[in-house]
């Protein structure tokens, strides 16, 4: 009998570890006639089924083959929780020319308590910032902000930013506030408000600038699901003229015969981040597309990783970087057609289609920039605005 249950066991063991994975996405354009490729991702996994590392690469229209650019890497902890971000993108050598880690540090409840982001200088990695996290129970309430002086972690004015979490009745994030260090207190810089539906869904998310004496309506997010949960659209929309306009919307399609939990894929909540908002299931039922008018991205499964050709990816100058209103991208090389901002939530916190974009009613800290060509190819940079 104990052989038996040992060798079911094992069975189990190679069954799970053998699950199909969510292997590579392609990022496709529409110009006009046709879709043409554009960018490619392509996932792979740890033993227990975590995303180890993501691979971005471009398609060159000259040679016919994708190039290789840059990677994102990933390493875990027992409990499965990221201890290391690491972000690098390459030169036509292989050589890393610009660089990005963070490292995470754990309660014994496996809550973030504190991150260290750092950057590839001269090829060494030199402290830039530090986030605190501060938690009641198994709720995170606030999240500060600190600069390295090259002696020590310290405010400062105008640089160290602060978001304070609430909560509504079910439990999820019914608001993100947030403030600016002023040199002696934090003041009051904006928020967001959040609404969900009856299953506890995020449908929208309204960004509120303050000017010093009420919130002043600025972006908005909304989201919609199928009857099985799955997140099926998103709308951006700015305020203008008194009420808000969309700027953009993406679907995402759906094969409803199969569950994602059945597949090994790379949108497992890292950090416990996305459960803040419900965003942590938004994928019930296999994804297979995301796209709008001009763009598709499509998911591939169970695919071999294909080899793929290394050299340089595209590059491009943001200045001034850091910056307290306005940037500017470089994009001379590209035709741009949409940037994201992310902050380190991973909430999109803003977005435009121009090559220069003011970012004042920001609250100070440290971003994520994404950036689109008309040619679909993506390409995320960090950014800090003081």
């Amino acid at each position: 009998m104990k052989k038996i249950t040992l060798l079911f066991l094992f069975l189990c063991s190679i069954n799970a570890f053998s699950q199909v994975k969510l292997t590579s996405s392609i990022e496709e354009y529409n110009n006009g006639t046709t879709w043409r490729n554009s960018s490619k991702t392509t996932y792979t996994y740890d033993e227990n089924k975590n995303l180890s590392s993501e691979k971005y690469y471009y398609w060159n229209d000259s040679s016919s083959s994708w190039t290789y650019g840059s990677n994102d890497s990933f390493v875990y902890n027992s409990a499965n929780k990221v201890v290391s971000d690491a972000y690098e993108g390459f030169d036509s050598s292989g050589n890393a020319t610009y660089g990005y880690k963070e490292n995470y540090t754990y309660n014994g409840n496996n809550q973030v308590v504190e991150s260290i982001n750092l950057e590839l200088k001269d090829g060494v990695y030199v402290n830039e910032y530090k986030n605190i996290y501060t938690y009641s129970g198994n709720k995170i309430t606030e999240l500060v902000d600190y600069y390295w002086n090259g002696f020590d972690w310290i405010l400062i004015t105008d640089d160290s930013s602060k978001i304070m979490v609430k909560y509504g009745a079910n439990g999820l994030v019914s608001e993100f506030l947030y403030y600016d260090w002023n040199g002696s207190t934090w003041s009051l810089d904006g928020k967001d408000v959040n609404g969900y539906n009856t299953n506890n869904k995020l449908t929208s998310s309204i960004y509120y600038d303050w000017n010093g004496a009420d919130y002043v309506s600025s972006y908005k997010e909304e989201y919609s699901y199928d009857a099985n949960g799955n997140l099926i659209s998103e709308r951006d929309l700015e305020y203008n003229n008194g009420s808000f306009e969309v700027e953009y919307e993406i679907s995402y399609t759906f094969d409803e015969t199969q569950m994602m939990s059945s597949f090994t894929h790379p949108f497992k909540d890292k950090f416990g981040f996305e459960s803040l908002t419900g965003q942590d299931d938004r994928f019930v039922n296999k994804v297979l597309v995301y796209s709008n008018v001009d763009y598709r991205t499509t998911y591939n499964y169970g695919e071999a990783t294909a080899s793929v050709k290394d050299e340089s990816f595209m590059d491009f100058t943001v200045y001034p970087n850091p910056t307290k209103n306005t940037l500017t991208i470089d994009n001379r090389n590209f035709t741009l057609k949409n940037v994201q901002i992310f902050n380190v939530l991973g909430k999109k916190v803003f977005r435009a289609t121009t090559n220069e974009i003011n970012i004042a009613h920001l609250v100070n800290g440290v971003y994520l920039l994404k950036v689109e060509t008309e040619n679909g190819n993506v390409v995320t940079k960090r950014l800090i605005k003081n």
